[in-house]
């Protein structure tokens, strides 16, 4: 009896009742996501927002580089804070496009902070991740995004736990607390 056969009879039906089975991922091709973030500019759009939070703050409160193909960053936005460097990425994988939540917690000096690698391999601590479809992303997304940045990744300002939109009050107090 061959290998291939035993296997069937008895280890698969074993990892699929334990549920060791990996489940198999979409793959997406890079160039299709680079194309739909510049479709719906869904970077310039958080550019945008972020600069009007530096305008209302009244100083350089938020720091936004934008990168270009093929890179596997689109988008980063960074809020430095008490020796914590605050980390918004829009990046581009295999399987699609996410958002990245993540905090670095010693600043990286010279060229390398403009050049951005995996953080996740730099001492980065990812908080949060959730794959997106630009093309469904509203400004109240990246508005609650940004606050989730801005609040130092507080639970209360989850995106995903939010059930009601923000009001100005709660941005307000918000950009407050982060300029303090």
């Amino acid at each position: 009896m061959s290998r291939e056969p035993r296997n069937k009879l008895w280890i698969n039906p074993l990892l699929s009742q334990l549920k060791l089975v990996r489940k198999t991922e979409e793959y997406t091709d890079p160039n299709i996501s680079w194309k739909q973030l510049e479709a719906t500019g869904l970077p310039e759009q958080i550019g945008r927002i972020a600069s009007e939070i530096n305008e209302a703050a009244g100083y350089h409160l938020l720091e936004t580089f934008y990168f270009l193909p093929p890179q596997k960053n689109a988008l980063s936005v960074r809020f430095d804070r008490n020796r914590s460097k605050h980390i918004m990425e829009i990046v581009i994988r295999d399987t699609g496009i996410s958002v990245r939540f993540s905090t670095l917690r010693r600043f990286s000096f010279g060229l390398e902070r403009y050049f951005s690698g995996d953080r996740l391999s730099n001492g980065s601590t990812l908080v949060w991740e959730q794959r997106i479809r630009p093309e469904e992303i509203l400004e109240e997304h990246i508005q609650g995004w940004l606050t989730y940045l801005l609040s130092e990744f507080s639970k209360e300002f989850r995106p995903d736990l939010i059930s009601t939109p923000l009001t100005q009050a709660d941005i307000s107090v918000i950009l407050r607390k982060a300029s303090a």
